[in-house]
């Protein structure tokens, strides 16, 4: 027996329908039984739920809020059948994630413990790489899942969870501007830099920000590497534009202070977990979304 009363399962499906018949014929009802259950709810609730149209129904302000509650409660309750379900041991298979390289180690090493505690029998496939390619892969099906930052908009495409790093600057401890609890770009006028290369989706959100800023940065060394810019940054006093979540992930914290912007800057973008909008997930694929969902919501500094 569904824990959602079956009223609420009655108002999703005219909703979805935009039409009380078209709801009945899918949910095996006759139309004047349907309308009786939404006629109770509008009761129950003192709202109308719904616009009667010529042909259909359209929600209502108060309609809408009560739909989306509904399918809040729903998605809950798949998740615990999902979580039910591999708990006994029912849910075995296989699925495939993609991961920006600066999250790799973090999230990858607490899905595994978390399936470990779990004893999940699940095998995966983890694919590193930069947006691009990795949106690229999950269109053509070889990934199931992707995390990545500034994912275009794209029809075939649905967004999961999304998240926004603060913004700011990573130094050494013994740097000269560690001790600060906000910073200005102007502030850092006298220090070189190391930059993304063209290739990692910050730099051109970073090029458009020093731009609008009229701020030129110091900076010797250009990499496609979010690794190497931290090392720099901890072992010979360069300093890098990162999110807090990017510079926390996969290093020791020791070495590295991060000093969120003061300015209105904002190089850091999105970070999101998408799936391909018309795929059907496996039970394997969405719990490991789940997963991955909840570890998006606990990153530092989002």
């Amino acid at each position: 027996m569904p824990l959602i009363a079956s009223a609420a399962i009655l108002l999703n499906a005219v909703a979805k329908a935009g039409s009380i018949r078209g709801a009945a014929a899918k949910q095996n009802i006759s139309p004047s039984a349907l309308n009786r259950q939404i006629l109770n709810l509008e009761e129950e609730y003192g709202a109308q739920l719904f616009e009667r149209l010529p042909r259909g129904v359209r929600l209502t302000a108060a309609g809408e809020v009560l739909v989306a509650d509904v399918r809040r409660w729903l998605q809950d309750q798949e998740k615990s059948r999902r979580h039910l379900a591999e708990l006994k041991g029912d849910i075995k298979g296989h699925t495939s994630i993609g991961l920006m390289e600066s999250l790799s180690e973090y999230m990858v090493s607490r899905l595994m413990t978390s399936m470990r505690e779990r004893r999940s029998l699940i095998s995966l496939d983890i694919v590193v790489g930069g947006t691009e390619t990795l949106l690229d892969r999950l269109l053509a099906g070889g990934l199931d899942l992707v995390i990545c930052y500034a994912a275009p908009s794209l029809p075939d495409l649905t967004v999961i969870k999304m998240v926004e790093p603060r913004p700011g600057i990573i130094v050494g401890r013994d740097h000269p501007l560690a001790n600060n609890k906000s910073i200005r770009i102007s502030d850092c006028s006298d220090y070189s830099f190391v930059m993304p290369d063209a290739s990692l989706s910050l730099r051109e959100k970073l090029d458009k920000s020093l731009e609008r800023l009229k701020f030129t940065p110091r900076h010797i060394v250009t990499t496609n590497s979010i690794k190497v810019m931290k090392m720099l940054v901890r072992d010979h006093g360069q300093i890098a534009v990162l999110g807090m979540a990017d510079t926390f992930l996969d290093i020791d914290p020791g070495g590295i202070v991060h000093i969120p912007f003061a300015d209105k800057i904002h190089p850091g973008s999105q970070l999101s977990l998408i799936a391909q909008r018309h795929a059907r997930m496996s039970p394997v694929t969405a719990l490991i979304a789940d997963r991955l969902k909840d570890m998006l919501g606990e990153l530092p500094g989002v």
